[in-house]
């Protein structure tokens, strides 16, 4: 029986020409495509694309909306439409994302398993040439077929909508940033797996990063904007205390490393540096709601 599968990206202001190549190595993967845009100012542009594309046969659904709701919004909205088209699973693609023509059929093949709540590929930053640590969990060290990860970013991964269904979607509180993060936990409590296909290799782009000497290590920085420097550190605190009630060593020893790379190797110093502070500031008061309860 063939399965249901959709794909689903989040736009924001996208390079035109960059979307429409993701949308033509997708087409003939999936079902259709389902574009939820946040507000961009380039909608025309978009539009426009989209139909001329659906002369060539391309499946696609273009879902503008009207504010910025972040890529947890986003998200929602492309899973809320295709289970309305009876979609059984959605792969989730960033706007400039470059999958290989088989991505699909590849993670498809682990759909035999039971309870899985993503199937993902072993994701390759391309600035950096590295296998992508997710949260710290070290996956390019495991030479096994299939490999249980406790989270796993949203580029590349296949969704499984019912497992979406039954968790509550993603938390649109979060905006962007960490937003996988929560979700993979949320999917693990409720007894469901993320399993990613370790010979299925997709290359992303994380950030701008370059990797740098920092005494007698090798780090790498992202070279992310200030914008998102502010809510990586106010949603790493907000999960912190949602899922473990504390703030964490390893929270004040990241945010400290962060503000040591900006200083050493980033631009704008002032601006981001600045941003950090605040996300703790923000973090921490929105955090509130979750002491005190029982894990």
């Amino acid at each position: 029986m063939k399965l249901k599968i959709g794909a689903g990206i989040v736009t924001f202001n996208p390079d035109i020409d960059k979307l429409k190549s993701t949308l033509m190595l997708l087409s003939p993967q999936v079902d259709c495509i389902y574009i939820a845009d946040n507000a961009s100012e380039n909608i025309s542009d978009i539009s426009n694309m989209i139909e001329a594309l659906k002369c060539d046969g391309c499946e696609a659904r273009l879902m503008p909306g009207e504010t910025n709701t972040g890529v947890a919004g986003g998200l929602n909205r492309i899973m809320k439409a295709a289970i309305e088209d009876g979609k059984k699973w959605v792969l989730t693609l960033d706007q400039d994302s470059q999958p290989e023509r088989d991505l699909v059929k590849k993670l498809s093949r682990a759909t035999k398993f039971d309870k899985l709540g993503i199937i993902c590929p072993r994701i390759k930053d391309i600035n950096s040439g590295r296998i992508l640590v997710n949260f710290g969990e070290d996956t390019s060290k495991n030479d096994k077929k299939y490999q249980t990860l406790h989270s796993c970013i949203t580029a590349g991964s296949m969704i499984n909508l019912e497992a979406w269904n039954e968790v509550g979607g993603y938390d649109e509180y979060l905006f962007m940033d960490y937003v996988d993060f929560d979700y993979s936990i949320r999917l693990r409590k409720s007894g469901y797996r993320i399993l990613q296909c370790n010979q299925v290799i997709m290359e992303h782009e994380v950030g701008n990063t370059e990797v740098h000497r920092f005494l007698f290590k090798k780090v790498g920085v992202m070279n992310h904007s200030a914008m998102r420097k502010y809510y990586i550190t106010r949603n790493r605190i907000y999960c912190s205390y949602k899922y473990y009630r504390r703030f964490g060593f390893r929270n004040i020893v990241g945010i400290i490393k962060t503000i040591v790379l900006i200083l050493c190797y980033e631009e704008d110093k002032k601006h981001k540096v600045s941003s950090v502070m605040q996300g703790v500031k923000d973090g921490i008061r929105d955090s509130k709601q979750f002491r005190g309860r029982d894990k």
